[in-house]
């Protein structure tokens, strides 16, 4: 007889059935739990790329948050595995509206480490509406809670987080600021250049010294490894605006510029216009000229010894350099703007000096703004007359090359006023000329907002590639006088895109 208490068969299969909910429960749970994975990818990519499109418009501009609002609101995005049907399987992330996808926010900053919880109450504190001062976003996105299989486990909530700010370096730039000219005018620096309001428009910036910084003044940058009164580093920053390489980056949105007044920044400016001076005197075979330095210039006598003599003669009335506007003063003249010309400068005195005649109907092609709007004008700058004159070099009709000689045109002495240098080619091992060599690279500070004065972190507008009109000359002290120049290009939205080569831009995440 069978003692069926002691009997095991049929045990495995008892016990199978036995066990068999709980194994089907922990299969939907895998499935399940595999689902909300990849539905949160999919939420954390939306979010990413969400975050990188809106972060690329961060420039520190007045409309960057519109701007970025609008790059977000083209991208599409979708999540999958959320829903059962066919219906809910895939479903499409979006942008505003009731149904919103995504809750957007601006931050002014983040907390310093990682290991720092960015919870409610960091946001509420650091949050902002204002362009200006937005430096990163924030993107949220929850679309619908994840519907468990068979509602077993009910309905739960899946969501991604992203945080990405813009950042643009300037690197081997010219360590120079100026102060935003039309901070006083309530110009909107991007627009008003994208209308070519700043077209033409000559800007004499005038030495900050060591007092606080104004529209119309201009400074210098901090140099890693350069930054102390020694004369070593005054040496270095004067070699960097020759043309030596810069060992800084500097950010788009801060810059910590240099105390007082550095020595002979001139010296180092003026080799670009062929000017060998001071300690720059046998630096030709470092530091290249443009090849282009008509200046309105002859220099001090004759001899062979003196082609790259220190200071230079005035000007004669067959020689003519690009003249700057009737009435120019200095800032705290009283004059608001008055160190900014009005764009209408006296192209035909320069073009009669310098090559007796009219100027071409051709140069209208070189306009970069023939639109330009008051008080820029349509005429062409003196940067577009710049250009057209390289566009002659190597033709029969070679305005570089050619001597300002007034009304003696076969008069073709050497040591005449020409466009094309001499000083750095009477130098043994000389570079060949470079074309660009007149154009620099400044940052572009809202001095009066900033009340920045010393070393100083202060605020970046924009940056800025700027064309030197003339040499920098000294002023009655024998220090470093005004530069005369115009802006060529600024980063931003109202710029033309041709800075390009000097800052690099990414939108980064950091969350």
């Amino acid at each position: 007889m069978r003692d069926f208490t002691r009997d095991t068969d049929g045990f495995a299969a008892t016990l199978g059935l036995v066990l068999m909910p709980a194994l089907i429960l922990f299969t939907v749970v895998l499935i399940d739990v595999g689902r909300g994975n990849n539905a949160h990818s999919d939420l954390q990519a939306a979010a990413d790329a969400m975050a990188l499109a809106g972060a690329r418009e961060l420039d520190g501009g007045v409309d960057s948050i519109t701007r970025a609002n609008a790059a977000m609101a083209n991208l599409s995005n979708s999540v999958s595995y959320l829903g059962q049907t066919d219906a809910t399987a895939r479903i499409t992330l979006q942008m505003g509206g009731t149904n919103s996808a995504y809750t957007i926010t601006y931050l002014t900053a983040i907390p310093a480490s990682d290991d720092l919880p960015l919870d409610a109450t960091f946001i509420a504190a650091n949050s902002t509406t204002d362009g200006t001062e937005a430096a990163y976003v924030l993107v949220h996105a929850q679309s619908q809670n994840l519907l468990t299989t068979g509602n077993l486990l009910g309905a739960a909530p899946v969501a991604a987080e992203a945080v990405a700010t813009y950042a643009t370096a300037a690197c081997d730039v010219t360590p120079l600021f100026i102060c935003n000219p039309f901070e006083s005018q309530n110009l909107d620096l991007q627009q008003s250049f994208a209308n070519g309001q700043l077209h033409g428009r000559l800007l004499r910036l005038h030495p900050k010294g060591n007092g606080t910084a104004a529209p119309g003044n201009f400074g210098f940058l901090q140099v890693n490894g350069a930054n102390d009164n020694t004369t070593a580093s005054a040496n270095a920053i004067r070699r960097v605006f020759a043309g030596a390489y810069n060992p800084t980056c500097y950010s788009a949105r801060r810059v910590t510029t240099k105390p007082g007044a550095a020595t002979s920044i001139r010296q180092g400016l003026n080799v670009r216009m062929d000017i060998y001076d001071g300690p720059m005197g046998n630096d030709a075979d470092e530091y290249p000229p443009d090849v282009n330095v008509r200046k309105g210039y002859v220099r001090a006598n004759t001899g062979p010894n003196n082609a790259c003599n220190k200071e230079l003669t005035a000007t004669p009335a067959w020689a003519q350099n690009f003249p700057a506007n009737a009435v120019m003063q200095a800032p705290g003249s009283g004059v608001p703007g008055a160190f900014i010309g009005s764009g209408n400068w006296d192209i035909n005195a320069y073009w009669q000096a310098n090559y007796q005649t009219t100027p071409p109907a051709a140069l209208a092609d070189f306009n970069s703004f023939p639109a330009a709007q008051s008080p820029g004008i349509a005429m062409p700058s003196r940067y577009d007359v710049y250009r057209y004159e390289l566009s002659t070099r190597g033709t029969a009709n070679d305005l570089v090359a050619r001597h300002s000689t007034g009304n003696n045109p076969a008069a073709t002495d050497q040591y005449e006023e020409v466009g094309t240098p001499i000083c750095s080619q009477s130098k043994n091992g000389a570079l060949p000329a470079e074309e660009g060599r007149r154009i620099i690279f400044a940052a572009l500070i809202d001095c009066l907002a900033e009340a920045g004065g010393g070393a100083t972190e202060m605020r970046v507008n924009s940056y800025a590639s700027l064309f030197l009109t003339r040499p920098m000359e000294q002023n009655s002290g024998g220090e470093d006088g005004t530069i005369d120049v115009e802006i060529v290009d600024i980063t931003g939205w109202g710029g033309n895109g041709s800075l390009d080569t000097f800052v690099r831009d990414e939108a980064t995440l950091v969350r």
